[in-house]
């Protein structure tokens, strides 16, 4: 059995704004944001949220432990780049916040923006190398919390010597890792580390064949069907189908030359899956960036990272919603512009149509949930 259905949030730690691309409308990042963010999406009923890292955010490490003790049950799901912190250290941080939290963190476990980014923290190592030390790392910070004792640890980047982590982690045998990514370095590492595999916005055919992808790595792993799989999406409901699109469009109408222009280079371009993400900018523009019904790609022109969006009437992103659980998602990491509004219609409009899910411990199919609506 898959596991239960779960939907998470985002905190825009880079700043917010009512439109994308548009320096006029810019909401810029502050600790009243974040946490006005985090509330909303506790309120709305998630149960996650995701702190991203890249240059232009603030520290995630520090943003999740700010609002993790000013919310009551949302659990941080933070983003990590192994390489940059040592895993001894890492690991302690994870297990002192897990014990802190009484167990409200994951960790979305990144390679990296890419090899720009990296530099500008010292670290030079190439795409696949840096799954290497995402391998190892992971594998260094599961063995010290598995440890009844010290331990040493000698491997291709890291070496320890005595090393003792404690305390020791709240969830067991440690909490969830995360990963993304479709290149064949991001699957292997994902396949073998992850307890939930993040696939960013595409087409629900698309979205299931890399699930069976990712599972028939898993299989040589023994995971192939203890792995979870998460959607990260962007989300725009209104009360209508014909608001909706019309406001979807609206949020790329005013962005600047210079932000399309600075969305193709730079940041993310080794990444594979934003490689996705710039071709639906690319292929989808003749038709206003509708990739299909009730799914658009305009934010993907603008925006770094997952740009793909849903973008409907409560019972279209419902639906839509059912076709990703239909080929085997359970979870569904979401974010939408303004971070705080959108999470509360969200909430308000389409989490109606899963709350029986939500309320159940096992995942129970739900067709019927939407035909008798």
């Amino acid at each position: 059995m898959p596991g239960p259905l779960r939907f998470g949030w985002y905190i825009p730690t880079h700043g917010d704004g009512a439109t994308v691309g548009d320096p006029a409308t810019f909401i810029p990042p502050t600790p009243d944001l974040f946490l006005l963010v985090a509330k909303a999406a506790e309120a709305a009923g998630f149960e996650y949220c995701l702190v991203p890292v890249l240059a232009t955010c603030w520290d995630a490490w520090v943003v999740t432990a700010m609002v993790s003790a000013q919310t009551e049950r949302m659990t941080m799901l933070v983003a990590a780049r192994p390489g940059l912190i040592a895993p001894t250290v890492s690991a302690k941080m994870v297990s002192t916040f897990d014990q802190m939290s009484r167990g409200r963190i994951a960790v979305n476990l990144i390679a990296g923006g890419g090899a720009a980014e990296m530099a500008a923290d010292g670290v030079y190592f190439d795409h696949d190398a840096r799954y290497e030390v995402i391998d190892e790392a992971v594998q260094l910070m599961k063995a010290t919390w598995a440890a009844e004792g010290t331990m040493d640890w000698q491997g291709r980047h890291y070496r320890v010597d005595g090393a003792l982590v404690r305390p020791r982690t709240y969830q067991r045998p440690h909490p969830p890792f995360y990963i993304g990514g479709i290149s064949p370095a991001a699957i292997d590492t994902g396949a073998k580390h992850a307890d939930v595999y993040m696939l960013w916005g595409n087409t629900p055919e698309q979205i299931a064949r890399d699930i069976a992808t990712v599972r028939e790595r898993a299989a040589l792993y023994g995971k192939a069907d203890s792995l979870r799989f998460c959607m990260r999406l962007q989300v725009l409901v209104r009360e209508t189908n014909a608001q909706a699109g019309r406001d979807a469009e609206a949020l790329i109408a005013t962005a600047t030359a210079n932000a399309r222009a600075s969305r193709l280079t730079g940041v993310g371009a080794e990444s594979q899956a934003d490689g996705r993400m710039r071709e639906f900018a690319r292929t989808t523009a003749e038709n206003n960036y509708w990739i299909r019904p009730n799914l658009w790609a305009g934010l993907t022109t603008v925006r770094h990272g997952a740009g793909v969006m849903m973008v409907g009437g409560p019972g279209e992103v419902a639906a839509l919603i059912q076709e990703y659980i239909d080929v085997g998602c359970t979870e569904f990491c979401l974010s939408g512009y303004t971070h705080d509004a959108e999470a509360e219609r969200f909430g308000r409009m389409v989490m109606p149509f899963f709350r029986e899910r939500l309320a159940e411990p096992r995942y129970l199919a739900a067709r019927r949930d939407f035909d008798s609506r």
